[in-house]
């Protein structure tokens, strides 16, 4: 089974809010570090250039966080009960 394959059988149940939050002024190359760090794809540019999180489909695995570290990713933590990734297995 591919690895696409086995992360379609996951569960999302999306929270209201953002359980990842940035720094205020990212430079570029923060936020490239970020968008080559996350397995989840979750750090891109808008249409605009603009620099957005699509934190639904986080996997919670905490690489932003520990690549990154405080400088950049300023608060981190799990989303609250019931919400965020469901994993399946099988």
């Amino acid at each position: 089974m591919s690895v696409n394959d086995s992360l379609s059988r996951n569960r999302y149940v999306p929270a209201q809010k953002s359980h990842i939050t940035l720094a205020d002024n990212l430079s570029e190359e923060q936020f490239a570090l970020l968008e080559k760090i996350c397995p989840a794809g979750l750090f891109q540019r808008n249409a605009e250039g603009q620099a957005v999180i699509n934190y639904r489909g986080c996997l919670e695995c905490g690489c932003c966080r520990m690549i990154a570290g405080h400088s950049i990713i300023t608060q981190w933590r799990y989303p609250a009960s019931g919400k965020g990734i469901v994993l399946r297995f099988g």
